[in-house]
């Protein structure tokens, strides 16, 4: 058996007759390379893909210098997902064998930024570029990265370029609409991402970045029902274990809850559990009894929240449906209509425990004197829009020297490249370590008269207790908080600070330092008893 019948054998489709002749040829030339790549191509041809990832980087080993198995097993490797993993095949590619074809540029770029390293991603997509100026998919994910760092114009410009390339290619269309949405013009994020869907029916990015751009617009009942399909994503949205299609809530029009059992489920971050967790009182209004599957962390403040029972994932809990949590204003048709609006904005609707609220407001009770003002300056570095959202500690140092301000850190964890210097012990006071969950943050900031925080859970928290927030928003702000208003209908107790394209944070800081004012003179007057 030759090389060339294994082959013959593979294009015709016959994979386990091509595995046994490519295993032939290996058994009488172990060093043999081709047999190795034959024999991935027949183990992936009959859909075992790990056999074939196991093929082809046995390939890599015989052959190290050999760029022909590394493309096939980086290319495996980025079709699974397995970033880092392809990340070290095209960093050899690119690194030692000096392979500059446009594929292995590009991946390298893509997998450093599917990885976070997004500022070492950017000049490798400009290399592709410089390579091959009518690289499409260049542009497009340059695009992609380019807003993530606060290069909005430039993120248009390359997403434009990819659509004049390729005018009715799905993806070059959506990242326009993506750019034109992070510039906050939605109108026309809108009308491009439509464009894009009906290249692409069914295309679950654009589907999202419509939905983004109608929320952002105030437009609620279509944002909420083009944000429902979601779940099409199935890479990046993934249903919890105990989901059963035939279980999902389909909303109390359809499915009267009266005398049954809802369980609602986390499916992103803590803040957008604190935010969408007000409308368990809508179901429980509708007469249903509610359990919760959230992060731990969560528990012990969400169980503030009358009749509801909170369980960690995992538990095997007895319900009759069961319902996401950000389907929830889908539902129940949230809109910010002419007044009276039907979104629920109720204020406070959690609470932490007494006992805890009273240990903070003691412990606290020193700077009484002073207007006690929480801060936190960093999100969390996963999220895509963490660079923009969040800022250098150092761009707040006005804050911490203001008379008659006792500044506290609510940054729980260390902020990373943004906890950019170290402040004055007595000027930043940090008691983070001893919060054993969210349940000690909230009572810390019921302890505090006002927080001052960008775009993270603090902000949520913050505006579920009803304690006043002020949030400093990036230039390019999350769907929730609209534009052109400095409040927020979801928190009445929240004021805005808009960064604008092009303004720095300081100017926002300097702005926020100037409204400080206000509250510090009604703190002195209080406490004279004026």
């Amino acid at each position: 058996m030759t090389l060339e019948q294994g082959a013959a054998l593979l294009r015709g489709g016959r994979f386990q007759e091509a595995q046994q002749a490519f295993a032939r040829v290996l058994r009488q030339d172990a060093e043999s390379v081709q047999a190795r790549i034959g024999l991935a191509h027949s183990v992936l041809g009959s859909g075992d893909r790990d056999a074939a990832i196991a093929w082809y980087s046995d390939a890599c080993r015989v052959a190290p210098l050999d760029p022909a198995p590394a493309h096939a097993l980086g290319e495996q490797l980025l079709n699974r997902g397995l970033y880092r993993q392809a990340l070290s095949v095209y960093a050899r590619l690119y690194g030692h064998l000096k392979v500059r074809d446009r594929a292995t540029v590009l991946h390298h770029a893509f997998c450093l930024e599917q990885t976070g390293a997004i500022d070492e991603a950017i000049p490798h997509y400009r290399e592709a570029l410089e390579l091959h100026s009518d690289f499409m998919e260049a542009h497009v994910n340059l695009a992609g990265v380019l807003w993530r760092v606060g290069d909005y114009n430039g993120a248009e410009a390359h997403a434009r370029s990819a659509v004049a390339l390729a005018p009715d290619h799905p993806y070059a269309v959506r990242i326009l609409g993506t750019a034109l949405l992070h510039q906050s013009r939605p109108a026309e994020a809108e009308a491009v991402l439509r464009r894009a869907l009906q290249l692409q029916p069914g295309f679950a990015l654009a589907s999202i970045d419509l939905a983004l751009a109608q929320l952002l617009a105030g437009n609620m009942e279509e944002g909420w029902a083009s944000y429902h399909q979601r779940w099409a994503d199935i890479q990046r949205m993934v249903r919890p274990a105990f989901f059963r299609p035939e279980r999902e809530w389909q909303g109390p029009q359809r499915q009267p809850l009266r005398g049954r059992r809802v369980l609602v489920y986390a499916e992103q971050g803590l803040g957008d559990v604190i935010q969408f967790i007000r409308y368990v009182p809508l179901l429980q209004a509708d007469g249903a009894t509610v359990f919760a599957v959230v992060q731990p962390d969560l528990v012990p403040l969400l169980v503030s929240l009358p009749g509801l029972v909170c369980h960690k994932a995992g538990v095997d809990i007895s319900a009759d449906v069961h319902v996401a949590l950000l389907d929830l204003p889908f539902h129940y048709r949230t809109s910010l209509g002419p007044p009276p609006h039907n979104l629920p904005s109720a204020v406070p609707y959690l609470g932490a425990p007494t006992s805890k609220v009273v240990h903070w407001r003691e412990r606290l009770k020193p700077w009484n004197g002073q207007l006690k003002v929480g801060l936190a300056w960093a999100g969390h570095a996963v999220q895509v829009n963490h660079r923009n959202r969040s800022m250098p500690l150092s761009a707040l140092a006005p804050l911490l020297g203001m008379d008659g301000v006792q500044c506290f850190s609510l940054q729980k964890s260390d902020g990373g490249i943004f906890t950019d210097c170290v402040t004055e012990p007595d000027r930043l006071l940090d008691f983070t370590p001893d919060w054993q969950d969210f349940a000690d943050s909230a009572a810390m900031v019921e302890a505090l008269d006002l927080v001052i925080t960008i775009d993270s859970a603090v902000t949520h928290l913050a505006g579920a207790l009803g304690k006043p927030v002020w949030l400093m928003l990036p230039p390019n702000p999350d769907w929730r908080w609209l534009l052109a208003r400095d409040d927020s209908p979801w928190y009445p107790s929240m004021r805005l600070f808009r960064r604008g394209y092009g303004e720095g944070c300081g100017e926002v800081v300097a702005r926020v330092q100037a409204a400080l004012q206000v509250p510090i003179q009604a703190h002195m007057q209080k406490r004279a008893g004026l």
